[in-house]
């Protein structure tokens, strides 16, 4: 066993996720220059295969929580938990959709009411529902 050991050190990670290929999918709150990062790494060999931290003008942090989700369809759903921020991202890094939560408190409205998890829901499903059919 000791050829398959490899040293991973990774800060603040968590919510991992084992996809179909044997890889895992994390959200690392300060794995990207102290800001956040989302990974998908292999963990026998330690490589990394893909992995998103944001661009300059679309930044991306968490100082806690957060969570990742790889879709049906390829593409990665990433909630951004303290910036109350939901996005879907295909797999060369381009947004498809996001969501900002509206809910703010504080004097000035600045403190925004954190997203803690969502789910994507497909349109098969949402057919399925509104089609009057139950299970």
């Amino acid at each position: 066993m000791d050829g398959f050991r490899k040293k991973v050190r990774w800060r603040r990670q968590h919510d991992p996720t084992l996809l179909e290929n044997g890889h895992f999918l994390l959200f690392d709150n300060r794995g990207h220059m102290g800001r956040s990062k989302v990974v998908e790494f292999d963990p026998l060999t330690g490589e990394t295969f893909w992995q998103y931290y944001g661009a300059s003008k679309e930044e991306f942090y968490s100082d806690t929580c957060g969570t990742s989700y790889r879709l049906r369809n390829g593409n990665t759903l990433i909630v951004e938990t303290e910036a109350g921020r939901a996005f879907e991202i295909t797999p060369g890094k381009n947004i498809v959709w996001e969501f900002y939560n509206p809910h703010r408190t504080g004097d000035n409205d600045e403190l925004i009411a954190m997203l803690l998890d969502l789910i994507r829901v497909d349109g098969d499903y949402m057919q399925w529902e509104n089609s009057g059919e139950r299970g």
